[in-house]
């Protein structure tokens, strides 16, 4: 019981890690603002619409949603 316990206590409680400097050089992505992604997205709009809609009449509209995954993925 006692093993139970402090297995259950691990997966919640771990130790503070100390924060240390380092010369270590980290890339941070660039940020892109909302208006960014709507006009990257706009440019693809209707590539993805038209594949969705080729999709639905093909598969059926129970494939609509896993289409719409692909053409944001992909698109």
């Amino acid at each position: 019981m006692k093993q139970l316990i402090t297995w259950l206590k691990s997966l919640f409680i771990h130790p503070k890690e100390t924060n240390t400097m380092t010369d270590q050089v980290v890339e941070v992505p660039a940020v892109t603002t909302p208006a960014a992604e709507v006009k990257a997205g706009v440019q693809d709009f209707e590539a993805a619409l038209t594949f969705v809609e080729s999709g639905v009449t093909q598969l059926g509209e129970a494939a609509k949603d896993e289409l719409k995954a692909l053409a944001k993925k992909y698109l």
